[in-house]
């Protein structure tokens, strides 16, 4: 998600865009199994727990799995790019009964097989790997396309953080802090000024871009300490005083990665 992480959940927009540099195959007969074999397992006595035999092939994939079903990944589990989302994505392809045309329908699908890895999704994620496209929600509708912005003047580059983290924990510290009149407050200009990030991008307005990344960034910095950890905010900081990047939270922060929008 290049834009909108938490925004979504209290009602803003959300922009993300495919990342080929991670993909995921399917593959079968491994000597060892891969570490999502058990997210595959464990997520498929969760699908059939919860009634999605009427969408997916459950039977079918727990044959497979049976018979050395695997996943041949380089999305890193925990860093905030769609390990996920390409489970979901991957499991639905492959397994559903009847394919869903419908973007809105669609999405609450994928949502609510996601569900399982956080508690709440917005689909997002799995919405854009299936669809190998451009994904721009807002609250009451979706808009796709194939086309992508390519700034001339910042870079955009991931930050590893070194570790990885739990979306479903960051997402119920930040529910929990939505309770605080103050912090619901200063969630709707971060939602202004991701919004405006995102219209900005979309019509490559790139000056408009840069002016409202700062401000993006350092709201971030200030009120989201709970999703940055500690050995990152120096850097963080030293970027937006010296205008050299315009750092933000990938996903639910926290770890994993961050997104710097470099000064080039």
């Amino acid at each position: 998600m290049l834009f909108g992480e938490y925004a979504v959940i209290a009602g803003g927009e959300g922009l993300a865009v495919p990342y080929p540099t991670f993909s995921a195959q399917w593959k079968f007969n491994t000597s060892s199994p891969s570490e999502y074999k058990p997210h595959l397992e464990h997520f498929l006595v969760w699908l059939k727990a919860n009634n999605f035999d009427s969408i997916l092939q459950l039977s079918v994939f727990e044959n497979d799995l049976q018979h050395g079903l695997d996943m041949a990944s380089n999305v890193p589990v925990g860093y905030g790019v769609g390990s996920s989302g390409v489970v979901v994505a991957a499991i639905y392809d492959k397994y559903v009964i009847r394919r869903e045309h419908d973007i809105q329908t669609l999405k609450k699908i994928l949502a609510s097989m996601e569900n399982y890895f956080h508690a709440t999704s917005s689909g997002l994620d799995p919405l854009v790997c299936y669809l190998n496209k451009v994904v721009h929600v807002k609250p009451n509708s979706i808009d796709i396309t194939t086309s992508n912005f390519q700034p001339e003047k910042i870079c955009l580059e991931l930050i590893d953080c070194g570790n990885a983290r739990s979306t479903q924990q960051l997402v119920n510290v930040f529910k929990e802090k939505m309770l605080e009149e103050s912090f619901a407050t200063i969630m709707q200009d971060y939602i202004h000024l991701s919004n405006t990030c995102i219209n900005a991008w979309l019509v490559k307005d790139e000056q408009l871009l840069i002016t409202h990344l700062k401000l993006l960034s350092a709201l971030q910095l200030q009120y989201f300490e709970f999703a940055i950890p500690e050995k990152q905010r120096k850097g963080w900081k030293n970027k937006l005083d010296s205008n050299t990047g315009y750092m933000k939270l990938c996903g639910a922060g926290g770890g994993g990665f961050l997104i710097n929008f470099a000064t080039c």
